[in-house]
């Protein structure tokens, strides 16, 4: 009977030593612990505004290769607005808005 309960205590032990040298680093220093990164959740890219056709008061736009009409999506963006030289987007009731130029033209 008494070998019964050294061979279990002999196998619980072992158990829990594989338990403990999973959990930590042998080679690490005393009392270091790994730090733990924080995700980041990254918010999509705006789309590319490459180019504006306007003909007979309805425009497309070309955003990252696709031709694109009001109310279309690209990459989660709805497109809400096609004017003769820049487009509004909507994601989540807010609004960004894409120029073919930049607002600083120098003469």
């Amino acid at each position: 009977m008494v070998k019964y309960i050294v061979a279990g205590f002999a196998i619980s032990s072992l158990f829990h030593a594989v338990n403990v040298q999973a959990q930590q680093d042998p080679t690490a220093p005393l009392g270091w612990q790994k730090k733990i990164s924080p995700t980041r959740i990254s918010a999509p890219t705006l789309p590319q505004l490459q180019s504006v056709i306007c003909e007979q008061s309805r425009c497309r736009a070309t955003l990252n290769g696709q031709t694109l009409m009001v109310g279309r999506y690209i990459k989660g963006y709805r497109v809400s607005q096609i004017n003769d030289s820049s487009v509004i987007l909507t994601r989540n009731q807010k609004q960004w808005q894409l120029s073919l130029f930049t607002a600083d033209i120098k003469q």
